[in-house]
């Protein structure tokens, strides 16, 4: 039987593609993570928390995330190999940070101590990957002004911990140069930060977007721009129902049927679902 190869290599290809879709896709978050606090648009932020749309990735974008977590442990193990001591955290876990009725949380890479006696406290540590356009903005202009967000979530982890510093270790994806940067957390920016996120789970109504108009850059590039610029409807989910509020010990509140939400039921939503929009 003949066999088109190149019809052949495209199939594998696909299946491939298909196969990360189904191994690495997650579910939503159930909590608003210290990843997002930092974003500049709170209506991203909240429609986000709230469920509203599920992001849809491609193999390739999933295949790219994964490759991030796995690059972790390379990290820890060069630190490691010059001298670094990495601390475990509790019940082999992450390094976790919780708050606000158990509706904001998010966990650290890691916490680590240096090799050099001039410099002995532990530090707040932070992996990220990038390609080749952002690691090069990363080196030109530094973690702050770089990556905003992802200083804002080390002052996060460093305040509930009481680590004065943080290290940001970046990996370019296109050539794997690295740059490390070591930086002096902001608590004042994390209290900041734990009082939006505060505000932001407890709003029962879209807080202010980012902008009027869905041709802002940002908007153009959120998976939202549907539902916050054109009255797209949302996805039905007991988060996104206008009667469901948030609770103690990170469940939700169903005001029409006045009782505690299974967590189960809370991706279903019911026949009585109203949009919170």
């Amino acid at each position: 039987m003949s066999i088109n190869l190149k019809i052949l290599s495209e199939r594998i290809r696909n299946d491939i593609d298909r196969h990360c879709v189904e191994l690495y896709a997650e579910e939503h978050r159930n909590h608003l993570g210290a990843s997002v606090i930092g974003h500049d648009c709170e209506a991203y932020i909240w429609l986000a928390f709230r469920w509203a749309r599920k992001e849809i990735f491609s193999g390739r974008m999933l295949r790219l995330f994964n490759r991030g977590h796995r690059e972790e442990q390379r990290c820890i193990e060069y630190l490691k190999g010059i001298g670094f001591n990495i601390y475990d955290a509790p019940n082999n876990e992450q390094f976790r940070i919780v708050g606000y009725g158990g509706h904001y949380g998010g966990s650290t890479d890691s916490i680590g101590t240096t090799p050099y006696k001039d410099f002995p406290e532990p530090m707040v540590l932070e992996f990220k990957t990038h390609n080749s356009k952002s690691f090069a903005d990363l080196k030109d202009k530094g973690l702050l002004r770089s990556k905003p967000r992802h200083y804002a979530q080390m002052c996060s982890y460093g305040q509930t911990y009481g680590y004065k510093n943080g290290l940001y270790y970046a990996v370019g994806k296109n050539d794997d140069d690295i740059h490390i940067e070591v930086v002096k957390l902001d608590y004042t920016q994390a209290e900041y930060l734990h009082a939006k996120a505060d505000k932001i789970i407890r709003s029962m109504v879209l807080p202010p977007r980012i902008a009027l108009q869905e041709t802002y850059f940002e908007c153009k590039m959120c998976p939202f721009v549907g539902v916050c610029h054109r009255g797209e409807r949302l996805d039905i989910s007991c988060r996104s129902c206008f009667n469901a509020e948030p609770i103690d010990n990170g469940q939700w509140f169903c005001r029409h049927f006045q009782q505690t939400i299974p967590t189960e039921f809370i991706p279903k939503g019911c026949t009585n679902w109203k949009s919170i929009l």
